[in-house]
């Protein structure tokens, strides 16, 4: 019997401190960022599936760098404050 190995590369990705204003505001972002607060609509910066909407609606705050949330047609997340900017109203 033999045994097989797959191993996977991560590719980092580009974090959120790594963007210029001018990224971020191609992104959609608002620059200065507001104070988040439940009930705000916030862009992904990477949604969780190819199928997923971009953006997340904020439900409550459960840490000072987490945040739960809800994505259309995909449901309840526990987000990282790196993982997305709120986005001009």
């Amino acid at each position: 019997m033999q045994l097989q190995t797959d191993i996977r590369t991560w590719q980092s990705q580009p974090t959120p401190g790594s963007f210029s204003v001018r990224d971020w505001e191609k992104f959609g972002c608002a620059v200065p960022a507001p104070k988040l607060a439940p009930s705000m609509w916030v862009k992904l910066f990477y949604p969780p599936t190819a199928f997923s909407f971009d953006e997340a609606w904020l439900l409550c705050e459960c840490s000072e760098e987490q945040w739960l949330a809800w994505i259309p047609d995909y449901g309840e997340i526990l987000l990282s404050t790196h993982e997305f900017c709120a986005t001009k109203s």
